[in-house]
């Protein structure tokens, strides 16, 4: 199996970036944008002022493991 060194980018301000199960969630104003599993990302990028729960900043530093 090939793993792709994917990175979700993410630019808009107020955005909300959280840990679902094995998922990022991204949400703006509530609403539920993008759904991604873990374990197909390599990297988060963010632009602005973005909050990311403390679930997944744990998440991303254990992947770093």
């Amino acid at each position: 199996m090939k793993k792709l060194l994917n990175t979700f980018y993410v630019t808009t301000e107020g955005a909300s970036l959280r840990k679902d199960g094995e998922n990022l969630v991204a949400e703006i104003e509530g609403t539920e944008r993008a759904r991604v599993p873990l374990h197909m990302l390599a990297s988060v990028v963010t632009f602005g002022a973005v909050y990311i729960s403390p679930a997944l900043i744990g998440a991303c530093a254990a992947a770093e493991s």
